[in-house]
């Protein structure tokens, strides 16, 4: 090989410098730099792009990627504050930055949003405010409840938007002659291009739905200004779970000085409050006109429902919205007329740092309370006094000439009667009556169906009876003879109409020393007919061993069945005879009355006659109680 000399490599290394030299230069006129006052720019040579060009980089994405939550650009330009003139559909979640995101997609434990404002403050079942929602309405993300009619009709009634979301409505039937919106609410028919935004996505005016021309808006930057070097004021750091912004759009970083005359804007992030009601703050001669605002964590919003009342207060104790409340905020907690707090607990809650101290108190109906005091004692029972049992039913049978009252019950709940299976179905084997032939009655003293005289008293149709599925009447010696009653309207709680205590029955026990109570418009007279009048007597209880000396053997081994308790007097001349059956045995307990027992079978003296000398037999709740809580808790 030649070799080369030194002067061949010198000049090797001197064209190489000429040539990076001139490259460097060239590319060096594709940027131009200058100054603007105090701010030096670099800009580049404008690059044609149909979609949204990126600060920095000048890469061009599609303009569909911009402000979705999802970080396109290298720099984010394409998630930044340009985002905040965007207006989101309504049926879309709006970032706290202003990008648009699904709803379904808030609180899912993921990031959508690129500051996570859509993960901010969401409440998990633990920490769900509850609502006591009844059967007639929806129960929003929240807790909040609003009319089912409300639910995905277009328009939002929740507070967080929850029933016009895709989840929710997707899968709706919406009947025939409505609009069916994208994200399957259901509007007027005659909705689709009527120029009225019907749907929360108004996809009922679609452009090409609808056959428009689809408008577009030019976009529009606010302009850049130079801030001053000297003078005016220092832009303040964003709050924590905030920001501020320059009114009139002008952009700066925190650490920027800025002219006299600038005003900013405080917001907060979602589910946030500003410390101040003031959100405006300007710069004049000596600095900022006022101490810039912090923001506060909301506490989970609290509702005033049906059966609690609850009023909220800031820590200045001004009265503010329950959706509000911030730091050393307070919520006090009310129970309706008629209803009383679950648990003995304290009615006042308090906010700290978004979080409730304790969970919204329960209110739940007063049970078993005898309002009027009774002579303590229907054979030889005494008249009972208007709303001494609020809880007792009357439960009246089709006849030729209307209705009759055949039994009595026992209210459970605002829908549900517990009586005996033999009122309401044939005695043989057992086979249910047709529900249109049954009618209960609340709040009556007199026997007649809607006697004028009971003002205070409530009807309802029945919708469903149940019976246990092990009854079959006499076939079966009436062991498991239970059944509950639907109403077909919700009775109202008044001084005379209240439900009856069952909860927990299993773990309180009876002695013999234990007085209870039973009502009805039974037969007064072993022979006679049913009483005008509501009737109370007072009979002991009789554990199994009293009961089986006491009574027939030949008769109690055939009645006396594996849910059967027996209660009476033995040779007394009182006891429950025709017409009572069905009726509640109630044991005063804890100050309140408790249902432990259902008139069923006792022994007959005569064709139609009671034993009024011996105790009867009661349907046990306690052995039923599984059955009487899953109907409970269906039927509210």
């Amino acid at each position: 090989m030649k070799k080369m000399s030194c002067f061949s490599v010198v000049k090797v290394y001197l064209c190489f410098y000429f040539v990076t030299s001139v490259l460097l230069q060239i590319s060096a006129l594709s940027v131009k730099s200058y100054a603007n006052s105090s701010l030096v720019r670099v800009a580049r040579a404008t690059k044609k792009c149909n979609g949204f060009m990126c600060e920095t980089s000048q890469k061009c994405i599609k303009s569909e990627k911009k402000c979705d939550g999802r970080v396109d650009c290298e720099d984010g330009s394409d998630e930044f504050n340009d985002c905040k003139s965007i207006e989101c559909p309504g049926y879309l979640f709006t970032c706290d930055y202003g990008a648009c995101i699904e709803m379904d997609t808030v609180c899912d434990k993921k990031k959508d949003c690129r500051d996570n404002s859509d993960e901010v403050n969401c409440l998990d079942q633990s920490q769900k405010v509850s609502s006591n929602c009844n059967s007639k309405q929806f129960e929003c993300t929240s807790g909040q409840c609003i009319s089912l009619e409300k639910k995905c009709d277009g328009k939002p009634d929740c507070g967080d938007r929850s029933d016009e979301t895709k989840g929710t409505c997707l899968n709706m039937n919406c009947p025939g002659f409505t609009f069916i919106c994208d994200y399957g609410a259901c509007v007027d028919g005659f909705a689709e291009c009527n120029d009225v935004k019907d749907c929360i996505d108004n996809s009922d005016e679609d452009d090409v739905r609808c056959n428009r021309a689809p408008v577009t808006k030019p976009t529009v930057k606010p302009p850049v200004t130079s801030p001053p070097t000297t003078g005016g004021c220092v832009l303040p750091q964003y709050p924590e779970h905030g920001r501020w912004v320059i009114r009139g759009g002008a952009k700066a970083a925190a650490g920027t000085r800025v002219g006299y005359s600038t005003i900013l804007t405080f917001e907060c992030d979602f589910r946030y409050k500003l410390s101040s009601e003031n959100n405006l703050i300007a710069c004049i001669e000596g600095g900022w006109s006022t101490i810039p605002p912090t923001c506060l964590k909301l506490c989970p919003t609290l509702y005033t429902s049906e059966t609690t009342m609850v009023k909220c207060l800031d820590h200045n104790r001004a009265e503010i919205k329950c959706d509000s409340a911030t730091n050393g905020s307070t919520a006090s907690f009310e129970c309706a007329n008629y209803y009383e707090p679950a648990e003995r607990t304290a009615l006042k809650r308090f906010c700290w740092e978004g979080v409730w101290n304790l969970q919204p108190p329960q209110c739940v109906p007063v049970c078993g309370e005898k309002f009027v005091t009774a002579v303590p004692l229907i054979v030889n029972g005494q008249e009972v006094e208007r709303g001494s049992y609020p809880w007792v039913a009357a439960i009246y049978r089709k006849v030729k000439d209307g209705f009759q009252n055949s039994c009595g019950g026992s209210m459970l709940t605002q829908k549900v009667i517990v009586t005996a299976a033999h009122c309401v179905t044939y005695e043989d084997v057992g086979d249910v009556v047709p529900s249109e032939e049954v009618k209960i009655a609340v709040g009556k003293y007199y026997n007649e169906y809607k006697d004028p005289k009971d003002t205070q008293a409530q009807y309802s149709d029945i919708t469903k009876i149940l019976v246990h599925p092990k009854y079959r009447g006499l076939l079966q010696k009436f062991a498991s003879d239970i059944a509950f009653l639907i109403t077909k309207d919700q009775l109202l709680f008044s001084k005379v109409v209240q439900p009856v205590c069952y909860q927990n029955i299993p773990n309180i026990h009876l002695n013999n020393r234990m007085q209870g109570v039973i009502t009805g418009w039974g037969y007064t007279e072993p022979h006679g007919s049913p009483s005008n009048t509501l009737k109370e007597i007072s009979i002991p209880f009789k554990d199994d061993a009293t009961c089986l000396a006491e009574l027939p053997k030949e008769w109690t081994d055939l009645y006396f069945t594996y849910d059967k308790m027996c209660a009476g007097h033995y040779n007394k001349s009182i006891a429950v005879c025709k017409g009572d059956s069905g009726g509640g045995l109630v044991f005063p307990q804890f100050g309140r009355y408790y249902i432990h027992g259902i008139v069923s079978v006792g022994q007959r003296n005569g064709i139609d006659g009671c034993n009024v000398e011996l105790s009867s037999l009661y349907t046990k709740i306690a052995a039923h109680y599984d059955w009487l809580e899953e109907v409970t808790s269906r039927y509210k």
